[in-house]
């Protein structure tokens, strides 16, 4: 019923008399005849329902009584684009070029089967095609945004931007134009592009939220950190439920450290929405910053309560305690975000370091074997770094010595690698293995050798060491 009232308010008053009516001629095989806004009624009302067959014979019974209207061609074309009859749905956009030749609906829905079926390219030149040809600037507007869509699935993100540019130059109060323009900057890498395109919307239109929320973006994305904050006071003084602007300017202020107005920003941010958990998070992060362990505690704990699989507001409650020296407690909680997001390397680096400092050396190893199976793209040389380095320093050597193997066989020999790899041996005893890889670090990058002596401080006093880093020393 709810369906049928909202339905009503766009519908002619006497939309369920014309449905029976309607549904009553199909039964006796003779359809009644309606004009075609009342048809057009009947095809949103099925549409609405998600009535998709009964839609089909409306505009079956459309195309019958009004054969030189091409709009009921075009709107049995979609219903058979939606339900991949896509063979059929061509045949009847020619059939409607013949008819209208200049209906906008035409190419869009030519696209929009192109795409279906994996021919974006035909996609791109249909609509470019197209709109050169627009004679009106709302068909020109609604064919750019289209092609915008394409750009974006080719990855064409420079003319993805070009295209809202362009929609935005006819018209800077486009709201879907300047909504989709934030992630196309994001996508294109155009910033400076962007702030100059919207500090001239801004002066043909000074009131538009958006174009200065867009604004902000862009000095964000350059670091240009105390503009944007500006930018997107602006975008809240015009409208002060956007609550994207208050997110945003929060970020600006943690870049600049500002934790105080970063946390005013994101309350306002929920103020404006909902306390949904990264906002929440957020602002536990900047408690976190300002030491404040037990109000940030509390308010990743909030976000967990609106996400009980929210994994980083655990990963942050075990580094407050870690920041604490609650080692135990600390490792709780990192159990809880690895067993959410097991993928996640540094969740798995600090777990190991909990395990390393209550001497759990089995599930420390075992850390190490965890991140080895990570898939390439989800760790870096520093996560196998810090995990060689706890190994090292948990006495867990051969370990070390193995994910180090590892390590170079996935990236190559980094220059950490020999320090650590040397500094292993030594502690095994194989004194001269160790010394070759120790040369061979102070040879390549002698800057990371203090790596070495954190490892190995006894071995300051080493006479041969001694030796050997004043040669390199020397040279360097």
């Amino acid at each position: 019923m709810n369906d049928d009232r909202e339905f009503d308010e766009e519908q002619p008053l006497n939309i369920h008399a014309v449905v029976a009516r309607f549904e009553e001629g199909l039964s006796r095989r003779r359809p009644e005849f309606f004009d075609v806004a009342t048809f057009e009624s009947l095809i949103r009302y099925y549409e609405n329902k998600q009535q998709w067959q009964q839609a089909l014979e409306v505009a079956d019974c459309a195309i019958n009584q009004h054969p030189f209207s091409a709009v009921f061609l075009i709107k049995k074309a979609a219903l058979l684009i939606m339900m991949k009859k896509n063979h059929q749905a061509e045949e009847l956009l020619q059939q409607a070029e013949v008819l209208d030749p200049t209906d906008v609906a035409i190419p869009v829905l030519r696209s929009d089967l192109y795409l279906q079926t994996n021919r974006p390219e035909l996609a791109k030149k249909v609509l470019e095609h197209a709109a050169r040809q627009a004679t009106s600037a709302e068909d020109r507007e609604e064919l750019l945004l289209e092609l915008a869509d394409v750009y974006e699935e080719l990855d064409e993100f420079d003319h993805l931007f070009e295209a809202l540019a362009q929609v935005l130059r006819a018209n800077p109060r486009s709201q879907e134009a300047l909504s989709r323009m934030w992630y196309a900057v994001e996508l294109s890498g155009k910033y400076e592009a962007s702030i100059a395109l919207h500090q001239w919307i801004i002066d043909q239109d000074p009131y538009s939220y958006l174009a200065w929320h867009n604004l902000g973006n862009a000095y964000y994305d350059i670091g240009r950190y105390p503009e944007a904050i500006e930018a997107f006071g602006f975008a809240t003084a015009i409208n002060e439920n956007w609550d994207l602007s208050y997110r945003d300017c929060g970020d600006a202020y943690l870049q600049l450290r500002q934790y105080r107005k970063a946390i005013e920003q994101f309350q306002l941010a929920i103020k404006a929405s909902k306390p949904y958990e990264e906002l929440l998070s957020a602002i536990g992060f900047c408690y976190e910053k300002l030491k404040n362990f037990t109000y940030a505690r509390a308010y990743y704990r909030r976000a967990i309560q609106q996400d009980p699989r929210f994994h980083e507001g655990y990963f942050r409650i075990g580094e407050t305690y870690r920041k604490q020296r609650s080692w135990v407690k600390a490792l709780q909680y990192y159990k809880k975000a690895v067993r959410i997001q097991g993928n996640r390397a540094e969740y798995l680096v600090a777990l190991a370091e909990m395990h390393s400092r209550l001497g759990d050396t089995q599930a420390l190893i075992l850390c190490g074997q965890n991140l080895a199976a990570l898939d390439f793209s989800a760790k870096t040389k520093t996560h196998y770094e810090k995990m060689v380095t706890l190994l090292i320093g948990a006495d867990c050597c051969e370990e070390a010595i193995r994910l180090l193997d590892y390590a170079t066989c996935e990236r190559g020999t980094l220059a950490s690698f020999p320090y650590l790899r040397a500094a292993a041996l030594l502690l095994l005893g194989r004194r001269r293995e160790g010394l070759g890889w120790l040369e061979l670090g102070l040879s390549r990058h002698i800057k990371k050798a203090k790596m070495f002596f954190r490892l190995c401080p006894t071995l300051r006093q080493d006479p041969v060491i001694v030796s050997l880093l004043q040669r390199y020393a020397d040279s360097d």
